[in-house]
């Protein structure tokens, strides 16, 4: 996968000192298209889980490959609670879990409205949060096109400090809270004003 990205134009990262080492930890990107997970893969210093649209995982060779590699489904468009309960007892054993908050990619290359689902998570089992900004994944992998193109400009991953949510702790607004506050930090990360609105519907 590494030679790939070389090949289309290459892939650089920043700030994995971050990213603690052992320990629970909800990882957040922001999400453009198809090359976002693998980016993430690469670049990311441990091991983790991926939660990824469940479509992806009825494709012959995809599939089996996500599920090799960490891979779990998540119906959206619904509150999966099968998906949510797995990585929700994914953080409370001490693995990394990778979930994209806005839901899905988009091809204006901007940052969409977070959906409140995984910071929830990351409340109710009080593991860090790190915030992950990645440019440039859609000049390789336009949202919705069927194969990637070569890129002038590499892909970068930048992997932000932890979030502090503990004051959030127990509150009810605790997880609108802690999603605007990701929002805040992710549009910071990338230059972008922050969204507005509700998350768009996801199939």
């Amino acid at each position: 996968m590494a030679l790939v990205f070389h090949f289309l134009g290459g892939l650089r990262h920043r700030g994995a000192e971050n990213v603690p080492r052992v320990g629970g930890v909800l990882i957040c990107p922001n999400h453009v298209s198809d090359a976002d997970a693998p980016a993430v893969a690469l670049t990311l210093p441990r091991d983790a889980y991926y939660m990824a649209k469940a479509q992806l995982f009825d494709l012959p060779v995809l599939g089996p490959l996500m599920r090799l590699f960490g891979g779990f489904p998540v119906r959206r468009g619904s509150a999966d609670r099968t998906a949510l309960r797995q990585a929700e007892a994914l953080l409370k054993a001490g693995e990394a879990v990778v979930i994209f908050p806005e839901g899905g990619g988009n091809a204006e290359n901007t940052l969409q409205p977070l959906f409140a689902g995984p910071l929830l998570l990351a409340l109710r089992t009080r593991v860090p949060v790190i915030p992950v900004a990645i440019r440039n994944s859609g000049k390789m992998w336009t949202h919705g096109a069927p194969l990637p193109r070569r890129s002038e400009v590499p892909v970068t991953v930048t992997y932000g400090e932890p979030l502090d949510l503990s004051d959030l702790y127990g509150r009810k607004d605790g997880p609108e809270a802690a999603t605007r506050r990701l929002t805040e930090h992710l549009a910071a990360m990338l230059g972008q004003p922050i969204p507005t609105g509700r998350p768009p519907e996801r199939d």
